[in-house]
């Protein structure tokens, strides 16, 4: 079964590190994207994909946005938790795909 796992940790506690000043927690925060009924070969598979590992990201880093610090690195998790999750999967139409959706996210090839 195709899983992709967006895995924040090291994004997230890089971006609460700068933010607090602390060392990070041994939390590990993650969401499993299924996407098994999705046709990667077709563009409407790869849109789907692609808001359902956004979605994900998102629920990820507003967990650990709790405070007026951390909300500011929101959107730099995000961007991560997105880009890390791309790599993890590595299908060449979503990272063109976020690519064009997020230009500064997925580093060029």
């Amino acid at each position: 079964m195709k899983l992709a796992t967006a895995l924040l940790a090291s994004i997230l506690s890089l971006s609460t590190l700068a933010a607090k000043g602390a060392a990070p927690t041994p939390d590990t925060y993650s969401v499993t994207v299924k996407f098994a009924d999705l046709d990667l070969n077709r563009q409407a598979g790869i849109a789907k994909l692609y808001v359902r590992i956004k979605g994900a990201a998102r629920r990820v880093c507003e967990e650990q946005a709790n405070d007026q610090q951390v909300n500011q690195t929101y959107p730099v998790c995000v961007k991560g938790a997105v880009s890390a999750a791309v790599a993890r999967i590595d299908h060449p139409m979503l990272s063109d795909y976020v690519a064009q959706a997020e230009p500064a996210t997925v580093a060029a090839r």
